[in-house]
């Protein structure tokens, strides 16, 4: 009965054995399983994390393109508008030049420009309609009229090689103050930035 005890005992040792490896597998399983679908939840919320991220870049993005292509457009639309005052503005210069304000500054303004030129000779160029005023405010000893179609609502004044020229046309006036009056107009208009 030895040997059949024996058999037995081993058998036994052998299932006990078999049941405790088999136990210790599936509890290996079972842990491998849990990790391997905490890992695929956790890689599953890091793609989903990342393509709304990308998701929101990209509204984000699109947003920005829109508010710049908005502001664009209400910049080009103020660009339009002053251009169309300025040119407006231009048109009335040649009438402003022949009147009586402008008449009136014309002394002060040509004194100005010849202080510029110091005692240098100098050329006046201006426009048929303001030479005969420009002629009788000159100083003759050292300064010349020439009519000049070209020369805007106003006179330009320059030495005679060159050097120094003082553009005291109405067109220029308006160039300087460009800016400013910009400024106003928008302002006045509510269309300021």
């Amino acid at each position: 009965m030895g040997l059949e005890h024996l058999l037995e005992a081993l058998e036994r040792d052998a299932k006990a054995q078999l049941e405790q490896l088999l136990a210790q597998a599936r509890a290996e399983a079972d842990r491998l399983t849990a990790a391997a679908t905490a890992t695929l939840e956790r890689r599953r919320r890091e793609a989903h994390e990342a393509h709304e991220r990308s998701r929101l870049q990209a509204v984000e993005h699109a947003v920005t393109l829109a508010r710049r292509g908005a502001r664009r457009s209400v910049l080009e639309a103020r660009e339009r508008l002053l251009a169309r005052v300025f040119t407006a503005a231009r048109e009335e210069l040649p009438a402003a030049a022949a009147g009586r304000a402008y008449l009136a500054a014309l002394p002060a303004a040509l004194t100005d420009a010849l202080a510029a030129v110091g005692n240098e000779p100098a050329v006046i160029r201006c426009p048929k309609a303001l030479a005969r005023e420009v002629e009788r405010l000159r100083p003759a000893d050292r300064t010349s009229v020439v009519v000049d179609a070209a020369a805007g609502s106003g006179f330009r004044l320059a030495t005679v090689d060159g050097a120094v020229e003082v553009d005291d046309t109405l067109e220029a006036r308006l160039e300087r103050l460009r800016p400013i009056l910009a400024r106003r107009i928008l302002a006045q208009l509510k269309l300021e930035p």
